[in-house]
């Protein structure tokens, strides 16, 4: 098990679908610390799913309900893995281990076409492709890390594992 002290906070980063819920999961299960899910926090705070949220108060109060989130994430003083909605990365600050979960654009797509779940920002192809190309080399850069996320949740859990412990001796501050 990874040394809570070092690793206080592994926040998840990614495009829509590329699995940070479920890795969040499978991570949190491993290392023995608990998961928060922001979209989920969200939407129970509110008592709306996060297409409601978008539909009814705008993106841009959805925004401010992710930082408000994340500044009481800070004061958490337990570990935790924390997967985050697509865009939160985008607008709000993170302190911590920062993983991106990369995937190209095609499996993204195919996820996303196959996803019960309806989400605020995926209109069409086309849309989607420019969005993806706008965000992917923002996660990139400010990720302390990466993972290529096409595969078994359990098993990029465990690769995370491991790419978190080789880092762990010189972890930077975020």
């Amino acid at each position: 098990m990874l040394d809570p002290l070092s690793l206080n906070k592994i926040w998840l980063i990614g495009f829509m679908g590329c699995g940070k819920s479920t890795l969040g999961a499978k991570l949190a299960r491993v290392l023995s610390y608990k998961l928060l899910d922001t979209d989920l926090q969200i939407a129970a705070q509110e008592n709306l799913s996060i297409e409601r949220i978008f539909q009814e108060k705008g993106e841009m109060y959805f925004r401010d309900l992710e930082r408000g989130l994340v500044k009481q994430l800070e004061q958490v003083a337990s570990p935790l893995v924390i997967a985050t909605g697509g865009g939160l990365p985008l607008h709000t600050p993170l302190k911590g281990t920062i993983v991106y979960l990369n995937l190209d654009f095609e499996s993204l797509h195919a996820r996303l076409l196959n996803d019960p779940n309806p989400r605020p920002l995926f209109k069409d192809k086309k849309s989607l492709r420019a969005l993806y190309e706008q965000r992917a080399p923002l996660y990139k850069k400010m990720a302390t890390l990466s993972l290529d996320a096409k595969g078994a949740p359990k098993e990029l859990a465990l690769q995370l594992v491991t790419l978190l412990r080789e880092q762990t001796p010189h972890n930077r501050a975020h």
